[in-house]
């Protein structure tokens, strides 16, 4: 009787372990199933939204002496994947930019100048490495200045007035350093002509 338990118990043991190595197994066909899936993937596609926030060095906007850098906000939709294949892809979005700068002029009169850049973008992707998601695009959009003038204006006439319509051509990369969140810098001739910042996809 003592032999029969014994034998019964290992048996059981034998059992338990075998049932721990298949389950073990399809785990890592599983994780391996979803990492080649995942390679086929771009990381901008179809129906995926992208946050973005970053800060510029340099400004194409009028506003003379930079007083404060650009900061850009934008938001992008991705409305084909899949365009040449599996690595392509288009999105739309809207972008909004703050850049703050001050013009002398004859050194008697100062104009402080505030602009928003309100814009469109479409861009196209394309991700030549996994994770690395390198894109160009064109934006339209106009920048709303508002100004504050103090001084004696040397010239004839009123002060010159700032503000008025946009347009930008840009290239740029984003690295997804995890699958949700991006560093990414951008070059460009709106509100920065080099922006570096994080994105965020949901």
């Amino acid at each position: 009787m003592l032999v029969r338990r014994r034998g019964t118990a290992r048996t059981e043991k034998v059992n338990q372990s075998d049932a721990i190595m298949k389950k073990g197994l399809l785990l890592v066909v599983a994780l391996l199933g979803i990492v080649c899936g995942a390679k086929g993937q771009t990381t901008m596609t179809k129906n995926s939204i992208v946050l973005s926030a970053g800060v510029g060095i340099g400004t194409a906007l009028d506003i003379g002496r930079t007083v404060v850098p650009p900061i850009v906000f934008q938001g992008e939709y991705g409305v084909v994947d899949h365009l040449f294949d599996a690595h392509s892809a288009i999105g739309v979005g809207a972008c909004i930019g703050y850049a703050a700068g001050q013009k002398t002029y004859d050194r008697l009169f100062y104009q402080y100048i505030n602009s928003v850049l309100l814009g469109v973008r479409g861009t196209f992707h394309y991700e030549f490495v996994e994770r690395l998601d390198t894109y160009a695009g064109i934006m339209l959009g106009g920048n709303i200045a508002n100004t504050r003038n103090e001084g004696i204006w040397p010239g004839a006439g009123n002060p010159p007035r700032n503000g008025g319509f946009v347009g930008d051509f840009y290239l740029g990369a984003k690295y997804y350093v995890l699958p949700y969140m991006a560093v990414y810098g951008e070059f460009g001739f709106g509100v920065a002509y080099f922006t570096l910042g994080v994105s965020f996809k949901l």
